[in-house]
């Protein structure tokens, strides 16, 4: 499926109404002075407009955590201090929110922040991801109108394009997790045993 449209240059899935179309207009004026925020920065709300589903996770070493090249089976350094230290996913979510009525921001959710929202760890998700490719598309549709509470703050280096999620805390009653969600769509009690081989998420 063809992203719907694109902010900041990513491709963003998610259905497009005229409040998302409003917001994302005032993207280009307003989010200057998002990045200019104070470190960390608690907004009242944020209200999920649309999310990346082209790509949900990163692998990373097992051991030390370091980012993994697609290509590279296993870390270079752990590697030499113990024999097949494997690999695992660690969550990169790129959500569209809004912080107030006239601001729209790309924030990225890293492992500990998406995990709120996804309800499972990123190699759980890739497994289930890969039994079901369709749930790929459901992501945006299921957080979209997800009422947030985002502690937001830059990088530690302070070159990261986007704002990322220090903390999301979810405000509507009843929320439940997005794998939750799937699950019952896709009639899967519990989550499978790790598959053989991962496809990637």
């Amino acid at each position: 499926m063809r992203p719907r449209y694109k902010v900041d240059g990513h491709p963003v899935m998610g259905h497009q109404n005229r409040g998302t179309q409003s917001a994302m207009a005032s993207y280009g004026a307003s989010s200057s002075s998002a990045a200019a925020a104070e470190n960390p920065w608690t907004p009242p709300y944020c209200s999920v407009v649309a999310v990346d589903t082209s790509t949900f996770c990163y692998r990373v070493c097992s051991i030390c955590e370091r980012t993994l090249a697609d290509t590279a089976s296993d870390c270079p350094v752990c590697s030499r201090r113990i024999p097949n230290a494997g690999s695992k996913h660690l969550y990169r979510l790129l959500v569209v929110s809004v912080g107030t009525v006239d601001r729209v921001m790309v924030v990225v959710c890293f492992d500990r922040a998406a995990r709120v929202l996804m309800g499972c760890s990123a190699d759980e998700w890739t497994d289930f991801l890969g039994a079901h490719p369709a749930a790929r598309e459901k992501v945006g549709e299921l957080l979209q109108g997800e009422m947030l509470r985002m502690t937001l703050s830059r990088s530690r280096r302070g070159n990261a394009e986007h704002l990322r999620a220090a903390s999301v805390v979810p405000l509507r009653a009843g929320f439940r997790p997005v794998i939750d969600r799937l699950r019952r769509l896709y009639g899967v009690v519990e989550a499978g045993a790790p598959s053989s081989s991962r496809r990637g998420c």
